[in-house]
């Protein structure tokens, strides 16, 4: 756009002069505009007199990504995604129990259910915070933030000359071990090291139904995600268009553009999904089933459990109960030494299958061991009622992306015409997508319009005046009146020494 780095500068410095001190007017007018003129736009703000306290939005995109993928829920404190979807978005004052508590309200108010799981790092706020709002609802700790602490708890010279460090990790890490399992294993593992009165890990220890997995195999979804590092991977996104210096103005069309590019990647994902066919590996018909149904990232997930299945699991007996026809799987690793064991059951009389790993549950795709007996089975296709929605292709529908449905809080008709032209450009390349001869066409005839849009209007320009431009920018006129501001002497964790 031949913009040099002081230009930018100078339209940032132009933007801030224009906000003022209108800063927080400008974001509850901006959130009014969007609720009144999107659809399904829903937001929350608390404040106290004229101190705005605590704010809180999700659109309709947010909405529909929770309905669909909102079974386990990431809380990171610090805001500033891999493979996250953003559900909504709030600003709060204070990291205390009641901004917290007010914050996962609202968030509860807009998406109506509870996640099965909530996911945080050791805030103690936000500890007790959470079951406070979420009634049923299992909050879990990051095992990351607490296994990176390692390390520093423990005497260097200890982890220097032992395996203590992997055979904790192996542990705490294992996802098919029951609690009790789990509990016998690391008394064994403190015994063989001489760290049972080690305090730091016998608190650890005290705490571990709330972040082993071991104790949450049985609570569906449970190992989508272990750790809130997807949500730094959100704060890098958006650290790339925001800083610590802008308006909450800025902040908020810096969060715009960072919700976008989500969606943009999203689409790219799915038209490479719909356009090509991923590599198959195996040579089986339930692997060429799969490849058909799921989404590219999710069927090579899918691939593995097949592959594995194919190469190191092995059916060791096969017992008939009752209705059901029992098999045991052996389990080995990539070394083919004996992991576990574990029963596949095959239900005749409904035709459901279960394993002991309980991994359709956790993870919502079948695993390995299933594999194994499908393959023995010749089982061909995926069982219907195992393909979880999440993972099936294009559940989201197109119109969540279009222009008018994300930010069009503009109602004037020169805007919503602008929207309609937009969407109609939109809708027509999705349709086209994958005919080349037709997509060809269609860009031919663009063309054509463009050069009589520029032949019958040969005098119209689009230069304005930078006020102007700031203003039609930020969607408000220049004499608001203020009636909220920001909250004073804000100091939260991970922000450094200066306000």
């Amino acid at each position: 756009m031949r913009g040099t780095r002081s230009a930018f500068k100078n339209v940032s410095r132009d933007i801030r002069m224009f906000i003022g001190d209108r800063d927080i007017q400008l974001v509850v007018q901006k959130l009014e505009e969007r609720a009144k003129n999107l659809p399904n736009f829903s937001y929350e703000f608390f404040h106290v007199g004229h101190e705005l306290k605590a704010i809180f939005w999700a659109d309709d995109v947010s909405k529909v990504n929770y309905q669909m993928f909102g079974d386990v829920l990431g809380f990171d404190a610090t805001y500033s995604t891999n493979k996250c979807v953003t559900f909504s978005a709030g600003l709060i004052d204070s990291e205390t129990i009641e901004s917290y508590q007010w914050l996962l309200s609202a968030f509860l108010k807009i998406h109506v259910r509870e996640p099965l799981l909530v996911l945080t790092d050791q805030d103690p706020a936000m500890r007790v915070a959470v079951p406070l709002v979420f009634k049923k609802a299992f909050h879990r700790l990051c095992m990351w933030h607490i296994m990176k602490k390692l390390s520093s708890k423990i005497c260097s010279d200890l982890l220097a000359n032992s395996t203590l460090r992997s055979s904790i990790h192996k542990l705490v890490w294992n996802i098919y071990i029951s609690p009790s399992t789990f509990e016998e294993r690391w008394i064994n593992l403190m015994f063989q090291f001489n760290v049972g009165d080690h305090v730091w890990l016998s608190e650890m220890f005290a705490i571990r139904d709330l972040w082993v997995p071991a104790y949450f195999r049985d609570t569906p979804m449970s190992c989508l995600m272990k750790t809130t590092s997807r949500c730094e991977s959100s704060n890098a996104l958006f650290k790339v268009n925001s800083t610590a210096e802008n308006t909450l103005v800025q902040f908020m069309m810096c969060f715009d553009t960072a919700i976008d590019n989500q969606c943009y990647n999203q689409r790219i994902l799915e038209f490479q999904t719909s356009n090509s066919r991923p590599d198959l590996r195996c040579g089986l018909d339930i692997e060429a089933h799969a490849s058909e149904i799921y989404t590219h990232s999710v069927f090579k997930d899918v691939q593995k459990e097949i592959f594995k299945g194919m190469m190191n699991c092995f059916i060791f007996d096969v017992d008939v109960v009752d209705q059901s026809k029992v098999f045991t799987i052996s389990h080995m690793d990539h070394n083919m030494d004996f992991v576990n064991e574990f029963k596949v059951s095959a239900h005749m009389h409904d035709n459901s299958v279960e394993c002991t790993c309980i991994g359709f549950s956790r993870i919502g795709y079948l695993c390995r061991h299933i594999f194994c007996m499908l393959r023995v089975m010749k089982v061909k296709e995926i069982p219907d009622r195992y393909v979880a929605k999440h993972w099936r292709r294009q559940i989201l529908p197109c119109l969540l992306y279009s222009i008018s449905n994300r930010l069009a809080a503009d109602d004037s008709k020169e805007s919503i015409l602008k929207n309609q032209a937009m969407n109609c450009v939109s809708d027509c390349v999705d349709k086209l997508t994958g005919s080349f001869e037709f997509l060809s066409a269609f860009v031919d005839k663009m063309k054509d319009i463009k050069k009589y849009v520029f032949d019958e209007n040969p005098g119209v320009s689009n230069l304005r005046k930078r006020a102007v431009a700031i203003e039609d920018l930020l969607g408000n006129v220049y004499d608001t009146t203020v009636l909220f501001t920001p909250p004073q002497g804000i100091q939260n964790k991970g922000c450094g020494t200066h306000l």
